[in-house]
């Protein structure tokens, strides 16, 4: 067979070859993708149902807070009012002067009144209810009791009667006094000193205000749910409403519903068990959020509570809204998996095809290289494919090559494994070292902050702090001797405090169980320094102890001075080693701040040491408004100027407590 013939044969052969490669490329990442979407598209929709729920708990929230808010208001208007008048029932007159003065001064009321007992003033008669409102600017104060107006069965009233501390009426039409629906809190008025029952005074607050305060809440468009406006023919859409303690609508975007329909008047169609578990759970106070059908719409109903007022306020989300957005997802994945697809058949058979063709190039060069002969004509060769002729010629360059290779592959193996274990390691130390910041967002009376900076790759260094029924459980401290052995002591440790702390709460006793662990089975000899501290979050109060650390250093009013801290044993050296428990007291604005040796150990280059009070002169300042991160980087850059050049000598840590609340 002549040299062309040759090159043909093989070509054809390596087009074969190609083909099967690409295929099976193709499908191996097509079940790949299917497998990650299938996978991504259930994660998503878990996602998106969590952060929906997530999403539409937090608008309840907020707009159940500025209901409360205003409600609040009014409670705190009634109750100052009520004080107010109950020492100054001494003639209407002086009455009528009060609720104009306290109107004009509350003017985000609607309206207020006093409606006495029958016959508190004699020559007034059995109806007296005084009532001020607004007409236009000025406050009008007029009498709207009567026979036809008898407000002593009205529920406010007698509500008013019974409820010393206050409370809310359910709503109502008030034809006579503010002519429109309103709430109203009541509270019995007593006249001063003999604390005489003399009638019941009502703060009214108008309906629409509480319509207008939730239709004016815009559901984000952005969130896990779209918002949907009440056009036909634009899908089902998001609303709120409220609910009273009876169970009658007082908020809700059907305004026919309200004062005349009760939640429980539609349980019939609505799946009338889960829809009257529903309302029973509203009218019961709780918080939560359950799947109903809503006039007929299947939706996920959230509700909560607003104050004591027996009301609760739901946020009513049809499913469709989350489901669409979810297969939305799911299609778009699908299509991206099509297209990526063709994208990789093309691209790898384009490729494929064009790496194959100069493989027989390619082997022909690597039997000379192998040879050590590059005119030599590759040898005949009777192989089906491309895959025995890259072999055999490779197999033939082995032969001159497999020493030098095996000898620079295995040196290199062993050093590259070596700093790979040992960069490993240290990614793992560092893991279980907290790196989160700020560690605790969600609190404002504490800040934390701290890090660590081994001397070596890997290091005995070691700090660890959480949070558990309200006290703070910190430590730091410092392993015997560097490197590989003090790291795998300092992960020990750290997996201990956090074992013995989390039923432990005396610091004293925390160091005990440690130390008992860790001599028990110390055939090394290797010790650790360490300072545990349980601080209570509510009182201030710190519990601590120590076993051979350096004391930390409490600065108040910009003062730093070290805590008194018994020096104790370092543990792992006496298994029965008892250890002293210390407290102190912190205040608001205090900052604990906790190091290892490498601070006031570290040198210069001349051998100089940082030392103490170079440490305590640096933490002299007012530290009141700068973070805790503030002061450990103040800290860094201090050693960092005083080091200069010079090697670390030592592993640095560094822990800053703050109490800021």
């Amino acid at each position: 067979m002549s040299r062309p013939e040759h090159f043909h044969h093989l070509e054809k052969r390596l087009k074969s070859f190609s083909g099967r490669l690409t295929r099976t490329v193709v499908l191996a990442v097509f079940f790949t993708m299917s497998i990650v979407a299938l996978l991504a598209f259930l994660i998503t929709s878990s996602t998106m149902f969590g952060s929906a729920r997530l999403h539409f708990e937090e608008v309840l929230e907020r707009t159940s807070l500025i209901l409360e808010t205003q409600m609040n208001k009014v409670e705190v208007s009634a109750s100052n009012m009520k004080d107010e008048i109950d020492w100054h029932l001494t003639a209407p007159d002086v009455v009528e002067y009060k609720l104009k003065q306290e109107l004009e001064t509350n003017d985000y009321l609607l309206g207020c009144g006093v409606a006495f007992l029958e016959d508190f003033f004699p020559q007034q008669g059995k109806w007296l209810e005084l009532y001020a409102s607004f007409e236009g600017d000025s406050v009008l104060v007029k009498n709207i009791g009567s026979a036809s107006h008898d407000y002593y069965s009205t529920e406010w009233f007698q509500l008013g009667l019974s409820s010393p501390d206050g409370a809310w009426s359910n709503p109502y039409l008030d034809e006579d006094g503010a002519g429109e629906v309103l709430c109203t809190y009541t509270f019995p008025i007593c006249q001063l000193p003999e604390n005489r029952l003399a009638g019941v005074l009502g703060v009214d607050i108008s309906l629409r205000e509480f319509q207008e305060i939730v239709d004016g809440f815009e559901f984000s468009q952005n969130g896990p749910a779209d918002k949907r406006s009440s056009k036909e023919g634009e899908g089902p859409r998001i609303y709120s409403f409220v609910l009273g303690s009876n169970g009658a609508y007082i908020v809700h975007p059907d305004k026919g519903r309200i004062l005349t329909d009760s939640f429980f008047d539609h349980a019939n169609g609505n799946r009338p068990r889960n829809y009257q578990a529903l309302g029973n759970a509203m009218m019961a106070g709780e918080t939560g959020s359950m799947l109903v059908n809503m006039d007929g719409i299947r939706s996920y109903v959230y509700y909560a509570p607003l104050l004591d007022s027996g009301w609760s306020m739901g946020i009513v989300v049809p499913a469709k809204n989350l489901v669409r957005r979810a297969f939305l997802y799911g299609g778009l994945m699908l299509s991206l998996i099509l297209l990526g697809v063709f994208i990789v058949f093309i691209a790898c058979q384009k490729r494929i095809r064009k790496v194959s063709e100069p493989l027989i190039k390619l082997a022909e060069s690597a039997g000379e290289v192998a040879k050590g002969n590059f005119e030599t004509e590759l040898p005949r060769i009777n192989s089906d494919d491309e895959i025995r002729l890259l072999r055999d010629s490779f197999e033939n360059m082995q032969t001159s090559l497999s020493r030098y290779v095996k000898d620079l592959t295995e040196t290199t193996a062993q050093k590259a494994s070596m700093e790979n274990e040992l960069y490993l390691a240290r990614e793992i130390q560092m893991s279980i070292i907290p790196k989160k910041w700020p560690a605790f967002p969600e609190r404002d009376d504490i800040d934390i902050y701290g890090g660590v900076n081994p001397a070596k790759v890997v290091g005995g260094d070691l700090f660890d702090f959480y949070i558990r029924d309200g006290k703070l459980f910190f430590c730091i401290g410092d392993v015997s001797g560097k490197g590989v052995p003090a790291s795998l002591v300092m992960m020990l440790c750290c997996a201990m405090f956090r074992m013995v702390s989390f039923s432990v709460d005396e610091p004293d006793k925390i160091l005990s169980s440690m130390n008992a662990t860790m001599a028990a089975q110390n055939e090394n000899l290797m010790f650790v320094t360490l300072f545990v501290g349980v601080l209570d979050l509510a009182s201030g109060q710190l519990l601590f102890s120590n076993a051979g650390h350096n004391a930390p250093v409490l600065i108040e009013d910009g003062i730093p001075r070290f805590l008194h801290a018994d020096a104790n044993l370092a543990i792992g050296v006496l298994p029965e080693y008892a250890y002293s428990l210390q407290q102190s007291a912190l205040k608001p604005g205090n900052l604990l701040f906790l190091y290892t040796d490498g601070l006031t150990e570290a040198t210069d280059d001349s051998c100089a040491l940082y030392g103490e009070e170079r440490m305590i002169e640096n933490l002299t300042g007012n530290w009141g408004d700068a973070p805790a991160e503030g002061l450990v980087a103040h800290m860094k850059d201090s050693v960092a100027k005083f080091v200069g050049d010079a090697e670390q000598s030592d592993d640095l840590t560094m822990l800053a407590i703050k109490i800021t609340n």
